[in-house]
């Protein structure tokens, strides 16, 4: 049993190979202890320093060595030379950056969203989008649920599954979620969206859906979190901003993964096209 949850949850295990230093510092903030934070943001602040020896660091931050090398391992290193040349790696986009910081607001926010796609898509593991896509193909019933800056991605994704003929109802509220996540049985999707991963409706009836044999799906801005461990499967965005922004912030992000995760889906699905006409029908007369 041990080794098959291995094996389903396996994206969870190392989503951070090949992600660059922003990223793997925004998914694991929240488990950064307060001194290894301080680490990160003195190499955020001196990317330069990926040509410095660790005693150099050590003399110039003020930070001790064995903080900068627990820094260097949760990072998802080895040690500190191999968290250099991922550091080295950022020096290349500086200049870009940079450049962006001389325009206009629109500009830099176009800049920053490019950004937060382009980081994201580093975390999106395509063997992991190919399985969700799988066990919501044969679900026999999916819930797509986001509560507060969580639902708008939430109920657009459970708009794009009703289009191909999948049977899905997103919910946006506590306790109208416990009551239908209770009523899942094998077979059926759970997918939770949550910026912090620790929203407590939504573990809530992510634990009773599993209890139920239920497939959980979670999406989430950080690696470690309570979501994550219930979920079977899990995907990540990687959305620079803390939990009280990003209520009211753009969902971009996270509406890119679902995307993905759609167009995985409507792929593998023969009858979608005629379903996506179907409904287009339904609703035609309605159009000016």
């Amino acid at each position: 049993m041990a080794d098959s949850k291995k094996t389903e949850n396996s994206a969870v295990l190392d989503p951070l190979s090949g992600c660059s230093f922003p990223v793997r510092m925004g998914i694991l903030a929240n488990k950064l202890t307060d001194m290894e934070s301080r680490v990160g943001q003195y190499f955020q602040s001196k990317p330069e320093s990926a040509y410095l020896s660790i005693t150099d660091v050590v003399s110039d931050s003020g930070l001790g060595y064995g903080t900068i090398i627990r820094f260097c391992r949760k990072l998802g290193c080895a040690g500190f030379q191999e968290f250099k040349v991922l550091l080295a790696q950022e020096l290349k986009s500086s200049g870009v950056e940079k450049a962006a910081e001389d325009g206009d607001s629109i500009a830099r926010h176009a800049v920053k969203i490019r950004a937060e796609l382009a980081s994201t898509q580093e975390l999106i593991d395509r063997e992991n989008v190919h399985k969700i896509a799988m066990a919501l193909n044969k679900a026999g019933r999916v819930l797509v649920a986001g509560i507060a800056g969580s639902a708008s991605p939430a109920v657009g994704f459970d708009y794009r599954l009703s289009r191909i003929g999948i049977y899905s109802q997103a919910i946006c509220d506590g306790y109208t979620l416990g009551i239908h996540a209770a009523s899942l049985t094998a077979g059926d999707v759970l997918l939770a969206v949550s910026f912090s991963g620790a929203t407590k409706d939504i573990l809530s009836a992510v634990q009773v859906a599993k209890e139920n044999k239920a497939t959980i799906v979670s999406l989430t801005n950080f690696i470690k979190a309570p979501l994550v461990d219930l979920a079977g499967f899990s995907l990540f965005t990687a959305t620079d901003r803390d939990p009280m922004s990003c209520e009211i912030f753009s969902n971009i992000s996270a509406d890119f993964v679902l995307d993905i995760v759609f167009s995985e889906l409507y792929g593998m699905r023969k009858d979608a096209e005629k379903f996506v006409e179907k409904t287009f029908n339904a609703i035609s007369d309605r159009r000016v």
